[in-house]
């Protein structure tokens, strides 16, 4: 039977007499319902219930269970959860098996609280089901298949049975433990009666009702909370048929298949994290492919790559999700002990942070953590060439997030991660090596040359100004004569120091020669390179190295107005600085 009774509202109190409870259920069938008051006496009985123990309306209204001649094992029980429920005032179900005219039948009863027009609490009303068939198929089961059920019983995949009104008759013990309830309390429930998460219990639901509706099998995949982190199952619905053909029941089992995704996860990810090696990305953009992954393997609310300046002083490399311009990145920050970022920089172990509003969590790491939505935390540390570069962090907005199990795979993929994060780094430095004066630390004349095309192709295209200027020490060969080579270089490297502190941010100095220095000012006029070259000659000028005092350099000025070129603007500075040279040195000669 597919329908459950349902109990009608009564004409208006006991005036409405024996039978004013609705006489049939859903879809039409005779409603097998009774209602007892706060002394556990009869007050109403449906037509169906009398009919089923053939017994007249006079023989149990104002009576008992006991007292209306039901045996001891149907009235004990059944009042003792009455009481329960007079108690609490919340429904509860029992199935009992009672004597009927048609011989023992088995039933489900539903025990409800009846209420008075004020919301008192004036009985129960219960409203039963006929099982008998469903039962003696369990029984059947058991008897005939005791080694398949136990079987069942022990399975670790979550085995459960639904009628076709999506209510458990069946739950294994490992269904019991993920919702953590008896599987006998799942009997009688709908998935979302039962603690399922509301997300869950809804797929499982819409699956379930379309497996009843079509009696067409079919797979979900889900993901389920556990203690030791978040777990997947593929869930199989078969239908049961009856005799007659139609959809009875659905078994449904769920295999846990969370190695083999999280397995494939982290496969695709470090593809995506090697692609992006491959590709030769700058240390930032690798970074950020590696938190973007990492958000996406743990399923976290945040993530970020953090490398360590000092022993509790971060910065931020990439951050997934990276804000709305990337401003948020590099930012430096010193750390509090209570942070997962702060145990990793310690310890150089993974660590994991389940509640930052935990008592004793109370620094100005764990504020922040907190104003920025966070509840709990993970990290692992990033080991490169034998020392621990840096950290990797991911964040949850709820607490209890992330389990023992996400911490290990977040170290595995940190190991890996680390592996293209040094590589990169690696590439980076190699590149500076490639593109920098060993003795002044300045640009060397390969990055200067390719900066200065790209500038010039930047100002063309949006009719920005931009000036070079070139700088050479006067008499320079005088001072490695007087006082050596060594102190021309210590000479060399103060020039370029001086320089180098003296130019703004996105301009550019370089050392392209022996003694000859370029300097690229973007969006400068030659005016306005004059004035920045002068202060850098007086701040040259005030040089004193092992003796040598007194410094002067000749420089020549060009800017894009006088230029058609790359080429015509360093030919054009360079006549400049010649004419400095020859108009005695010591002074700026602008290009015209």
């Amino acid at each position: 039977m597919c329908q459950r009774a349902a109990l009608g509202q009564r004409a208006g109190g006991r005036a409405g007499g024996v039978g004013a409870i609705e006489t049939s259920g859903r879809g039409g069938d005779p409603a097998i319902a009774v209602e007892f008051d706060r002394r556990l006496r009869h007050v109403d009985a449906s037509p169906a219930a009398l009919a089923l123990v053939g017994l007249p309306a006079e023989a149990v209204i104002g009576r008992t269970a006991g007292e209306a001649g039901f045996p001891a094992e149907v009235a004990e029980p059944l009042e003792r959860e009455m009481r329960a429920v007079l108690r609490s005032g919340e429904e509860r179900q029992v199935e009992l098996q009672v004597p009927t005219v048609e011989g023992p039948r088995w039933l489900h009863h539903r025990l409800v609280p009846a209420r008075g027009p004020r919301g008192a609490l004036r009985g129960v009303r219960v409203e039963a089901t006929d099982i008998t068939a469903r039962k003696h198929a369990e029984l059947r089961l058991a008897g005939e298949n005791a080694a398949f059920r136990a079987l069942v019983e022990d399975s670790p995949d979550l085995i459960a049975r639904f009628d076709c009104e999506l209510r458990h008759d069946y739950a294994n013990r490992a269904l019991g433990r993920a919702v953590g309830r008896p599987p006998a309390e799942f009997v009688g429930r709908t998935v979302h009666e039962v603690g399922l998460p509301r997300d869950i219990a809804t797929r499982w639901e819409e699956a379930l009702r379309s497996v009843v509706a079509s009696g067409d099998g079919m797979m979900l995949d889900f993901r389920f909370p556990a203690p030791d982190g978040t777990r997947w199952f593929s869930a199989r619905l078969v239908p049961e048929r009856d005799a007659d053909g139609r959809v009875g029941c659905v078994i449904l089992a769920c295999t846990d298949v969370t190695d083999r995704v999280n397995r494939e996860a982290e496969q695709a990810a470090l593809r995506r994290v090697a692609t992006a090696v491959a590709r030769e990305d700058d240390l930032a953009a690798i970074a950020r492919v590696v938190a973007q992954e990492t958000a996406l393997l743990l399923a976290a609310t945040g993530s970020a790559v953090y490398r360590l300046e000092g022993d509790l002083l971060v910065t931020c490399i990439a951050a997934h999700p990276p804000g709305e311009d990337d401003s948020v990145v590099p930012w430096t920050l010193e750390l509090g002990g209570d942070t997962v970022t702060a145990l990793v920089a310690r310890s150089g172990l993974p660590a994991r942070v389940d509640d930052y509003r935990a008592p004793g969590r109370r620094d100005p790491s764990v504020r922040r953590a907190l104003e920025s939505g966070l509840r709990s935390g993970i990290a692992a540390p990033l080991w490169t060439a034998g020392r621990l570069w840096g950290i990797l962090v991911a964040g949850s907005d709820q607490p209890g997030a992330f389990g023992p199990a996400d911490e290990r795979r977040l170290d595995a993929f940190a190991e890996l991660a680390a592996i293209a994060v040094g590589n990169a780094e690696t590439r980076a430095d190699l590149a500076r090596l490639a593109d920098t004066d060993p003795l002044t630390g300045l640009a060397n004349r390969r990055a200067f040359t390719a900066r200065l095309h790209g500038e010039f192709e930047r100002a063309r295209r949006h009719g920005h100004q931009l000036a070079l200027a070139i700088l050479d020490i006067d008499d320079f060969k005088g001072i490695n004569d007087t006082h050596g080579h060594q102190t021309g270089d210590l000479v060399l490297a103060e020039v370029g120091r001086r320089l180098d502190a003296t130019s703004r941010a996105g301009e550019l100095v370089a050392r392209i020669g022996g003694e000859e220095f370029a300097w690229i000012l973007p969006e400068t006029d030659a005016a306005g390179s004059v004035a920045a070259v002068e202060r850098a000659r007086r701040e040259i000028a005030a040089i004193e190295v092992d003796r040598v005092r007194g410094i002067t350099c000749s420089v020549g000025v060009c800017d894009i107005a006088v230029a058609t070129s790359v080429d015509d603007l360093l030919r054009c500075a360079d006549r400049a600085l010649y004419r400095a040279k020859n108009a005695g040195r010591d002074r700026v000669e602008a290009a015209v």
